[in-house]
């Protein structure tokens, strides 16, 4: 038997903790193993329990107030997200969070593959929080609507297309199955690891990304590949 999908939520609401407790209560493939409340919380957890996703706020204190007066440093997001990166590259990020940041959606989701999905917590997707959970550890992503307008807000314009034909064949072959190694892709189109390489990194640039997932999305919303891949939108 497949063991469970481990989870940890750093959140400073304890509502929204017990709301997620309680979404992944009913399902016998995944539990929450740990929680933490600030920002602070987040690396130690971590490391202890090494889960498979992380669920994370975002407009969080990074320290516990040590005296009531206190007014404690707000969370560091992108430092921290890069440094999962580094750290736990194999660790699917999910931001859940009452608001629309830009920062996080340009600089973090483009350029960091751990984060595989964004929910609003007043949007109804986030009801399907279990559904994200189980979609990102099979190598999809998921976004709400918000998200992604904010993520791809320019449609793709007439004239010269931003991708070649071959760029566009591997993107879309890739999105099939994003979990499988660069080996795997480089054998089913026949062609050297390092030259699959060479194509993606000037995909990248064309369509001004820096991560695979974050290629697949934008190729979904100009058209170039279609929608319904294992890269499901939220």
């Amino acid at each position: 038997m497949k063991k469970p999908t481990t989870i940890v939520a750093i959140d400073d609401h304890p509502l929204i903790r017990r709301a997620i407790k309680s979404l992944v209560a009913d399902r016998n493939d995944m539990v929450l193993v740990g929680e933490g409340s600030v920002g602070e919380h987040l690396f130690p957890l971590v490391t202890k329990y090494k889960p498979d996703v992380i669920i994370l706020d975002l407009n969080m204190p990074q320290f516990e107030a040590r005296a009531s007066n206190e007014k404690p440093d707000s969370f560091p997001v992108l430092p921290m997200v890069a440094r999962l990166h580094r750290e736990y590259p194999e660790m699917a990020v999910i931001i859940l969070s009452q608001h629309v940041i830009p920062s996080v959606i340009h600089e973090g989701i483009k350029h960091n593959n751990n984060i595989k999905g964004y929910l609003l917590k007043s949007d109804d997707l986030s009801l399907n929080l279990p559904e994200a959970i189980d979609l990102v550890t099979k190598g999809g992503v998921f976004f709400s609507r918000a998200i992604r307008q904010e993520l791809f807000e320019s449609p793709q314009k007439t004239g010269k297309p931003l991708l070649t034909k071959r760029q566009a064949e591997i993107i879309s072959i890739v999105a099939q199955m994003p979990n499988a190694s660069f080996a795997y892709h480089a054998k089913v189109l026949g062609i050297k690891q390092s030259t699959l390489r060479n194509h993606l990194a000037l995909a990248y640039k064309a369509l001004g990304v820096n991560s695979i997932t974050a290629a697949i999305l934008r190729c979904q919303k100009l058209g170039i590949i279609p929608a319904e891949s294992s890269m499901k939108g939220g």
